[in-house]
């Protein structure tokens, strides 16, 4: 049981002043348990609040709830003990406990002790007294005796065990998003067992005894795991996977095809807002929001941004006049003539604006929506023209409900970037392998299948696709109409000799893309992955398409089939 100093850093916390060693003891825990998850060991962390309602001693062992520990560890730069923390590790000490000291707290309840200065002085000899956290230590005090690892090769692995009545639950994970990782375990048990945590089946995995333990290696993609199980009793035979290792490129039999799953999309989040007799052209849509509402008596702005609603606080303040109210025009260029009957406009929350197009008013199409069942669809193919279109928002008298959002246009077209935003254009006629965003979909979120057709004369060995170089959050795999799985994670494989069949073979690949193009964020450089409202505020300008932050996504080279 690893103690938390959660009271000592209470020492250094302060409204007033920041106290810099208040982060240094936070810094020195992570690290010191961060250690003990990179050796692999086994601990559970003491919270002396709950140890206060839960904890009792009993024949050398502290009893926290119904776990019980034989071995208690102060961390570096424990300064302080609660009272009946302090009462509890001198009673487990003084009954035989292991107590692995790496600090020498002086302060009960925040306050100088002479009874717990006087504990450890004449515990000296029996406290565990260790100034660094070293390999040495590790294996001297902290090693499990269940399973023990080895032979570990680069990656950044962790585990988690769960003792069971029958055997023990055993998760391995790389969490190296750049490096395979592989390693060696030995624990007590009778066999092994890989649990698929993908497709729910139980399979044999490979192991060889070593007395009254099994040995297994194991061998991990970037971002890869497994989930073993190793009985007490080995009763169950499992069919143990093929394992490739000589694999070649099947010859393909046709060209690789590619087709986008639906219609292209672009975002337009700037809009020109008149409110008041007076327009503001190319604001951003949240900013746009804000200056609508702070208009209104908000003195904060948007209140769905940022406020908690307290009852109906918010919504009881929807009392605005006749004359009350705003329009925001999102303005799109189509570039070229083509056919342009396709074209629909998404708007979320559709029953609050009358919504027009180059000036003719539109109504949402009846139990249609796009993106999510809030924004609804508009046929505009027939308003369009060559040119600047606007699609106005009129909100008239103004409600508590009117956030502006950006509005999308989707249709069968292509996405180029201009000074300020995108163009539309004529759609491309041949999708390639390589970046969506670079054939005019730098917005669309959704699949992109690619098929390609193998004659296989007799479907002997194994078959397995290998996608290769590819960005998206999934891909679904489809083996001759029929057949569906996912590849989501390194080394990006299937194995699909099953599904092979004499003739020909077509397998179709659809890549996903993500809701992050799309809605963004794309301004001031966000942190990929992270989103939340401060990163939809502060955009002053509307910039060039070229500044947009988007992923890549797309298969960037054929796929292939390997053969052995």
């Amino acid at each position: 049981l690893v103690m938390e100093p959660t009271t000592s850093a209470w020492l250094y916390d302060s409204y007033v002043k920041k106290n810099p060693h208040h982060a240094v003891i936070g810094q020195s825990f992570q690290s010191f348990i961060t250690k003990l998850e990179k050796s692999q060991v086994e601990y559970d962390l003491g919270s002396e609040n709950i140890i206060k309602d839960m904890g009792s001693v009993k024949g050398g062992k502290l009893i926290v709830g119904n776990c019980e520990y034989s071995r208690v560890v102060l961390p570096p730069l424990m300064e302080n003990l609660d009272l009946s923390t302090f009462r509890l590790l001198k009673k487990f000490v003084e009954g035989g406990g292991t107590l692995v000291a790496f600090s020498l707290p002086t302060l009960t309840d925040g306050a100088p002790s002479t009874e717990l200065e006087k504990f450890f002085t004449e515990n000296q000899g029996s406290i565990k007294w260790e100034n660094e956290l070293s390999s040495e230590v590790i294996g001297k005090y902290f090693l499990s005796d269940g399973i023990n690892f080895s032979n570990f090769t680069y990656g950044d692995v962790y585990h988690h065990r769960r003792i069971l009545n029958d055997g023990q639950l055993l998760f391995i994970v790389n969490s190296s998003l750049t490096e395979q990782s592989s390693g060696s375990f030995t624990a007590k048990g009778d066999a092994v067992y890989e649990l698929n945590t993908i497709n729910g089946a139980i399979q044999g995995y490979m192991w060889s005894d070593e007395g009254d333990n099994v040995v297994a290696d194991f061998s991990l993609p970037p971002a890869g795991s497994l989930l073993l199980f190793i009985p007490g009793i080995y009763n169950e035979r499992h069919i143990t996977p093929f394992k490739p290792k000589d694999l070649k490129p099947f010859p393909q039999s046709s060209s690789m095809k590619i087709a986008r799953e639906k219609s292209n999309i672009l975002a337009i989040p700037f809009c020109d807002l008149t409110l008041d007799g007076e327009t503001t052209k190319d604001m951003h849509y949240y900013s746009a929001t804000d200056k609508v509402f702070k208009s209104y008596g908000f003195v904060n702005g948007n209140p769905w941004n940022h406020a908690v609603q307290f009852k109906t606080g918010i919504t009881d303040r929807d009392t605005f006049g006749i004359n009350t109210g705003f329009t925001a025009d999102y303005n799109f260029t189509v570039k070229g003539g083509f056919d342009f009957s396709d074209f629909t406009a998404a708007i979320e929350r559709p029953e609050l604006w009358k919504v027009s197009v180059n000036g003719t008013e539109v109504k949402a199409e009846e139990g249609k929506w796009v993106i999510d069942r809030e924004t609804g669809v508009f046929k505009i193919g027939h308003l369009v023209k060559q040119g600047v279109n606007v699609i106005r928002l009129t909100m008239s008298p103004m409600s508590v409900h009117a956030e502006l959002e950006p509005v999308f246009v989707t249709g069968d077209f292509s996405v180029m970037p201009a000074d300020k935003g995108w163009l539309i254009e004529a759609p491309v006629n041949n999708l390639t392998a390589g970046s969506w965003k670079e054939q005019g979909m730098p917005f669309y979120p959704w699949g992109v299948t690619y098929s390609m057709e193998y004659a296989v004369g007799k479907p002997e060995g194994h078959f397995i696709l290998s996608l290769g170089d590819w960005y998206g959050t999934v891909a679904e795999v489809k083996v001759n109409e029929n057949y569906k799985n996912l590849i989501a994670f390194p080394p990006y494989q299937l194995d699909i000799t099953e599904q092979i069949r004499e003739g020909v073979n077509k397998i179709e690949v659809t890549v996903f893309g993500s809701n992050k193009n799309l809605h963004g964020p794309h301004f001031n450089d966000p942190r990929p992955g992270l989103v939340a409202p401060g990163n939809f505020r502060n955009v002053k300008t509307y910039p060039a398409g070229k500044d947009y932050q988007l992923i890549d996504y797309g298969l960037m080279e054929d796929f292939q089939l390997l053969h052995q």
